[in-house]
């Protein structure tokens, strides 16, 4: 569990201290709270950016990941949560490569999946001829890597140096459990050939529709604002922000930048009306988008 922290923590992405108070989840009493002393959490008035009083070290991290993993005895159960995911990542996938490939140009089409999970994002560009490879943090994906007969590395991005240069990096749904962000996009920056391009998949965490907060679980809380300026800080440009299915899909450039405002007081404020806008428009909303699906089904 996190310990207090008496100094004022400073932002992990532009590395400011001037920050407000959010509300986030408790670890302790599982409940969302605001307060600024022990653990809590900010945002910062540069970036906008989420981070916690106290940041997690990788250990705790893993030790973390590692309480909420379906024991080894329980192999019926965990083959269940795979099939499951397998299928949402089948779907991920299909998304990731209609969006990215028009983007590049490279006959070389050398594609690294950050994050990789099951594999299906490496097995589709793989099937469409690219040079494909994946790095993922948790061995237990490794044999699902083989099944599909990709190139997989068990890791952290920042701590390989074996890998290659790429026309292509992406990270989906991932992004918010890095360490340090600014130095993994330094990374990403170092392994991407000039006028490479790096995707990111993020949830679009303040939505009206979401009811997740900022928690132990996350490393910190990037919003679309905060994540574009630390794209462009560390030297890449924003092609392009795609929204849709709950998730920003954003495609940046090594290059050279156009700098913009984050405009943190608008993730402030989201911050802030995120629990009320779920209850008069997110709820209401979804109760009449399952209808509509049971009525569908009905009808078929």
């Amino acid at each position: 569990m996190p310990i207090s922290c008496d100094s004022k923590p400073t932002c992990p992405v532009c590395g400011d201290n001037a920050s407000w108070i959010i509300p986030f989840l408790d670890p302790e009493t599982n409940k969302v709270v605001r307060r600024d002393n022990g653990y809590h959490w900010r945002l910062c008035q540069t970036c906008g950016n989420g981070y916690p009083s106290t940041e997690a070290s990788l250990a705790e991290m893993q030790a973390y990941w590692n309480t909420n993993r379906v024991d080894e005895t329980e192999a019926l159960v965990t083959e269940d949560v795979w099939l499951s995911r397998l299928t949402a990542s089948q779907a991920w996938a299909q998304r990731t490569y209609d969006f990215a490939a028009p983007f590049v140009k490279s006959d070389t089409r050398r594609f690294l999946d950050v994050a990789c999970g099951l594999g299906e994002t490496v097995a589709l560009f793989q099937k469409q001829g690219w040079h494909a490879e994946g790095i993922d943090a948790d061995p237990n994906t490794k044999v699902f890597h083989e099944r599909l007969g990709i190139r997989t590395t068990i890791g952290q991005v920042e701590n390989i140096d074996t890998l290659s240069r790429f026309d292509l990096v992406s990270i989906a749904h991932a992004i918010y459990f890095i360490s340090e962000p600014r130095q993994f996009v330094k990374r990403i920056r170092e392994l991407l050939d000039d006028g490479g391009l790096f995707l990111i998949v993020l949830s679009d965490l303040l939505s009206s529709l979401n009811t997740g907060c900022p928690g132990y679980v996350h490393t910190w809380y990037p919003t679309l604002g905060s994540l574009t300026y630390l794209l462009e800080q560390e030297g890449f440009k924003v092609l392009r922000c795609h929204r849709g299915n709950g998730s920003y899909m954003i495609m940046a450039q090594r290059g050279i930048p156009e700098l913009h405002p984050a405009h943190p007081y608008r993730a402030y404020l989201a911050h802030l009306s995120q629990a009320w806008r779920y209850r008069l428009f997110g709820k209401p909303l979804l109760a009449a988008s399952s209808l509509l699906k049971r009525l569908r089904k009905n009808l078929q």
